[in-house]
């Protein structure tokens, strides 16, 4: 069994909410969301490219396409193609409108049955899993910051301020090539597992370390996601807010 609770807000600095996400087959735009699952859960969230066109169009097109890896039985070689498929779709649009400077969008997303664990990602929007206390971002990001990361030019720390900390080198439209980050194992998500999407308007103003204080809390996943949204706002998030917590639970409470 799986529960689930998001959220999708514009923020206080956007006209338009260009977060998009889907959990298994229902698309949400604004607002929250919560539910339960028996067999499986999928979960795929979507950041329209900030300052360019249409992004929360592309963000629509991608989940819209993506519905068909929405099953109880899937393997990663599925999730690649439909990927890959979705960014040529976006890749005609763009060239058959002429807007190959618009229409791009980050994605990351879950998979899980009772028999594999499947997540992946393009772009800068992260994918987390809190198991027994230990808080793991599983998602690396593609931008150029991380890049200078992990080339040790600038730190963790320094990477939240840094001017430019939001140019990204990948995401579905960004080139004909679509390079997908994906990761899949046998052994599925365990009892209490957590599974915690989000956009930047989150990651941009709350790092790892605080996300981890939150969740080590171990309060209910509503809880977890208001206090997450209100830390985001309080810290002055600049971006649309979204996010995602999924629990594996082998019985499920009433809400």
């Amino acid at each position: 069994m799986f529960k689930y609770c998001s959220r999708n807000d514009i923020g206080v600095s956007h006209n338009t909410n260009d977060d998009k996400f889907m959990i298994n087959d229902v698309i949400i735009e604004d607002g929250d969301y919560k539910g339960r699952s028996e067999n499986y859960i999928s979960a795929i969230l979507c950041d329209g490219v900030s300052g360019e066109l249409e992004g929360n169009r592309a963000a629509l097109e991608t989940l819209k396409n993506l519905k068909g890896i929405v099953k109880e039985n899937l393997t990663k070689e599925e999730v690649i193609e439909k990927i890959e498929e979705t960014n040529t779709l976006i890749r005609k649009i763009q060239r058959d409108e002429n807007k190959e400077k618009g229409l791009k969008t980050t994605l990351v997303g879950v998979y899980s049955n009772k028999n594999i664990f499947i997540y992946y990602n393009l772009g800068d929007s992260r994918a987390y899993r809190y198991r027994n206390g230990y808080f793991q971002r599983l998602t690396r990001d593609d931008s150029k910051v991380q890049d200078m990361i992990d080339n040790e030019l600038i730190s963790e720390e320094e990477a939240m301020h840094y001017s430019q900390r939001n140019i990204i080198n990948n995401c579905i439209g960004y080139s004909d090539t679509c390079k997908i980050n994906i990761y899949s194992s046998n052994i599925a998500l365990r009892e209490d597992d957590i599974i915690f999407l989000c956009s930047d308007g989150i990651t941009d103003v709350i790092d790892d370390d605080t996300l981890k204080v939150i969740f080590d809390k171990r309060n209910s996943i509503e809880e977890t996601l208001n206090e997450i949204y209100s830390l985001s706002l309080k810290n002055k998030s600049k971006d649309n807010i979204s996010l995602i917590i999924i629990k594996k639970e082998d019985y499920c409470n009433e809400w």
